[in-house]
């Protein structure tokens, strides 16, 4: 039994999608992450480039601001693993994406204050 690779659906026979309407956005919607995946792995470099300076001089205020960048780069960007959208579908796995994005943000902001 294979999953539809869009929305999660349990599929009974060998197809990757449960419709049409299915496959038409998994193209669309990867189609556009390709163009994305460069901004977001830049975005994630400097989070983390920010991050480590706070780092290095003790700064809680810097550390917070680059987990935030971080945590808005995967909140606006909300790319997964293979797994996650093999198990979940692409959608679920977008939805769950922002969700861990707004909690580093939350994280984010605790480390400030």
């Amino acid at each position: 039994m294979n999953k539809c690779k869009y929305c999660g659906k349990k599929i009974y026979d060998d197809s990757f999608f449960c419709c049409n309407q299915c496959e038409i956005n998994y193209k669309e919607i990867t189609r556009k992450d390709n163009r994305n995946i460069g901004y977001f792995i830049a975005g994630i470099i400097i989070g983390f480039l920010i991050m480590f300076c706070g780092v290095l001089f003790n700064n809680n205020f810097v550390i917070g601001i680059g987990i935030m960048l971080m945590g808005s780069i995967i909140l606006l960007l909300p790319f997964t693993t293979p797994e996650t959208i093999a198990f979940l579908g692409y959608y679920k796995s977008k939805i769950i994406g922002r969700i861990l994005g707004i909690l580093m943000i939350v994280v984010g902001i605790w480390v400030i204050l």
